[in-house]
């Protein structure tokens, strides 16, 4: 009576509110994209300014691009009809069409695109910088120069070679340019945002094609650890200059309230290119959206500033998209700026992250980021922003308890932590941050322990085949296993040199064959331990994350329904919390007071008696006594219901559970549930007719992972008419334990907690 009173009122989801979510932010990038549409004229271009033919026609379609419209659009493809029609001599309408092209991925446009790289080639000024016109010489401008930077970049990994010395000769135009406080201006007055934005992208830019950063390259051999670890870098002092100003309203160091849209995107670069998800302590994106939808017009979705260009609501729409459409990638690996003792570095490889993620980029066929992350006043959600956290050092690590126990909720809420040792290829000797590592690994995993990756391992194939002896002789990664997944992982060499010395795009020639298999070999086994972290599955920047803390119940309370889980040796210690954390999710989103018990009970029919759910899950095979399966029983034919799971869809013990309750309820046998079963059915919490059952295989080419759509696989048994246990041979308990690796057979996180919450409801209402 108490189960169906509380079911009662149980079936509408809550909602919370959140700041700025990132529906949203969509719903403005929607709006804005139907502005632009509205204005493109019927031969495919937008109004011109004057003398940059194909300029401003340019700048809509990369918006439009960047906002997720589709190539095959027919605004797309009038926009491009014209700009194909074109050769433009203007810098700023050379570097837009350039970067258009790039972003559509034509190889029609590789003829284009290399004719504008080499008419950028030509049309750089001694300095190195670039002008409005190729023969406007000795009238170089850092805003022009930033745009043909841009351009060279992005054709830069779409596979057209540039000249090396253009990337050298401009980063010593920036560096020349830079201002004693850290900006960068237009002219010779006072720093303003937008030229220090420009100042800072355009040297990441620079240093990822010309400069190896603190690692080098002699002869054969990476020599890692040989900068200062940025303590006097330009860009260290830009971005300093700029936290100190921060603003998103205003247009830091103008005299006036122009140009603000331009600086917005410059912002957004510099926030993407350095990886800085604060700047200043700012969380640049989450504000910079929230003034941008704010501002927005209510009625024609437009932007509109102030000053030169951006009167124009087709500038300024075009600026707020990209910021907001590219400021939005998601983040596939951070790194954390973490206490060192005096003398030691928390980064020796500031390139290191930016040049994987542009490897990953191009294998996954997307646009994606990374970030740096900062422990001091971070919680578990600033910390989950990034699904991969690389923590490197030589030295012990200096956390404190609070902050060693904020890692281990990352890792528990699904985090992957990767501890980089920086050791050995010049770096000295790490042992005191290696043995540091292991007493961290055994404070937080008392029965586990950190040991070598096997070879079939799936962190060696996720991606591509790695072989380890191409690192160094004796290389090898390790890693402590905790439920489903390898959830710590210590490398005993510095990786972050090595891929800040690798080389996307195959067109460094300083490079030997040794050292490219090397770094290439390093940057794959990157790929491979994002892959493997996360299944390629990302969360959107602006997706609240959800942390869920146990809520136990030890003492039985009036109206509120406690689920149990049956004590077992059978591995189910491996994922103790998924139990915990459906009951959360059911609570948060439906109003069902139900709690798990703190530890785990024994087959005894009268303590079960307590419990109207049974959780039984485990990973190995087992067998109960005819004494055990005799309380179990009893349990049932007194209204009790069985959930069971395969902890990482483990076939050992589906295939026991089958045998073991056969013996329990030999006239109630497990069966499949048919796809209309009601508890498949949104009139018991959420529609299941259409989950993704993701299973892992190996190959050649490494893991992949085959989907399936449809109603979740389950096994189901009936007793009077009323189901009695369920069994569900693939994977619930480590995906609601924390985020699914590719290892397991089985739903991801949000699926497995929808058909566990509907299986409880339905059997709450019998």
């Amino acid at each position: 009576m108490a189960a169906v009173a509380v079911l009662a009122a149980a079936l509408t989801p809550g909602v919370l509110r959140a700041e700025i979510t990132a529906a949203e932010v969509q719903r403005a990038i929607n709006g804005g994209v139907q502005y632009l549409r509205s204005t493109q004229l019927e031969d495919g271009r937008w109004p011109e300014y004057s003398n940059y033919t194909g300029g401003l026609t340019s700048l809509c379609t990369l918006a439009l691009l960047n906002s997720g419209v589709a190539p095959d659009d027919p605004a797309i493809r009038r926009a491009m009809h014209y700009l194909r029609g074109l050769t433009p001599e203007q810098t700023y309408s050379v570097s837009l069409q350039t970067m258009v092209f790039c972003q559509l991925g034509s190889a029609t446009d590789i003829a284009a695109i290399t004719r504008n790289v080499r008419w950028l080639e030509a049309a750089q000024q001694p300095p190195g910088d670039w002008s409005y016109r190729a023969t406007a010489a000795g009238s170089g401008d850092p805003s022009n120069t930033q745009f043909a930077l841009l351009a060279l970049g992005a054709a830069e990994e779409r596979g057209v070679r540039v000249n090396p010395a253009v990337f050298e000769k401009s980063q010593q135009y920036w560096l020349q340019t830079q201002k004693n406080t850290g900006g960068w201006t237009y002219d010779t007055r006072w720093a303003k945002g937008s030229m220090t934005c420009a100042g800072i992208a355009s040297l990441v830019i620079c240093k990822g094609r010309v400069s190896q950063g603190d690692a080098r390259i002699e002869g054969d051999n990476v020599i890692c650890c040989g900068g200062d670890g940025g303590q006097d870098d330009p860009i260290e002092r830009g971005l300093d200059w700029l936290g100190k100003r921060f603003s998103v309203r205003t247009h830091p160091g103008s005299q006036s309230e122009s140009s603000l849209f331009y600086y917005l995107y410059a912002l957004e670069r510099v926030g993407r290119m350095t990886g800085r998800r604060l700047i200043g302590g700012h969380d640049w994106y989450r504000e910079g959206a929230e003034y941008l939808v704010s501002v927005q017009d209510p009625f024609q979705n437009w932007w509109r500033g102030r000053g030169f260009g951006e009167t124009d609501p087709n500038v300024t729409t075009s600026f707020a998209l990209l910021f907001l459409s590219k400021g939005k990638r998601q983040v596939v690996i951070g790194r954390l700026h973490h206490p060192t003792e005096p003398g030691e570095q928390w980064q020796r490889h500031a390139g290191g992250l930016q040049q994987l993620v542009r490897h990953v980029e191009r294998s996954w066929g997307r646009d994606l980021t990374w970030q740096t992350i900062e422990l001091e006043g971070a919680t578990t959600a600033d910390l989950l922003q990034a699904p991969v956290l690389v923590i490197s050092g030589s030295g012990p690590l200096a956390f404190s308890d609070d902050q060693a126990d904020l890692l281990k909720s990352y890792v528990d809420q699904g985090g992957c932590i990767l501890f980089e040792a920086n050791a050995g290829n010049g770096c000295g000797d790490a042992g005191p941050f290696e043995r540091s590592v292991g007493q961290l690994c055994r404070r937080w995993f008392p029965t586990s322990q950190l040991e070598k990756l096997p070879p079939n391992h799936p962190v060696w194939s996720a991606e591509g085949r790695v072989q380890p002896s191409r690192l160094g002789k004796d290389y090898w990664l390790y890693g402590v296993q905790a439920c489903c997944r390898t959830a710590v992982m210590y490398t005993p060499q510095s990786l972050t040199c090595r891929w800040e010395l690798s080389d996307p795009t195959g067109h460094r020639a300083f490079a030997s064959d040794v050292v490219r298999a090397e770094t290439s070999t390093a940057a794959q086994l990157g790929q491979n331990i994002i892959a493997y972290a996360t299944g390629r599955e990302l969360k959107d920047k602006l997706d609240a994350r959800s942390i869920l803390v146990a809520d136990f119940e030890s003492q039985a309370r009036r109206g509120v329904l406690r689920v149990a889980r049956l004590a077992m040796a059978t591995g189910n210690e491996e994922a103790a919390r998924a139990l915990p954390n459906l009951t959360m999710m059911l609570k948060e989103r439906f109003p069902v007071r139900v709690v798990p018990v703190e530890g785990d009970v024994p087959l005894d029919a009268e303590q079960l008696a307590a419990y109207p759910i049974l959780w039984v899950h485990g990973r190995t095979e087992f067998e109960w006594t005819p004494f055990e399966r005799e309380q179990l029983r009893t349990f049932v034919e007194n209204g009790g219901i069985v959930l069971a799971d395969a902890i990482c869809g483990s076939e050992a013990f589906a295939a026991a559970f089958r045998r073991q309750w056969a013996l329990v309820m030999p006239d109630s046998p497990l069966r499949p549930m048919p796809a209309d079963h009601p508890a498949l059915s949104a009139q018991y919490g959420y529609d299941l007719s259409n989950v993704t059952l993701r299973r892992p295989a190996g190959g050649p080419g490494g893991v992949s992972v085959t989907r399936r759509q449809g109603p979740p696989v389950i096994e189901v048994a009936e007793h009077d008419g009323l189901a009695a246990a369920y069994l569900s041979p693939f994977d619930l308990s480590c995906a609601l334990e924390s985020p699914n690796s590719i290892q397991c057979p089985g739903y991801d996180t949000s699926e497995a907690a929808k058909i566990g919450i509907n299986l409880i409801l339905y059997s709450l209402q019998q």
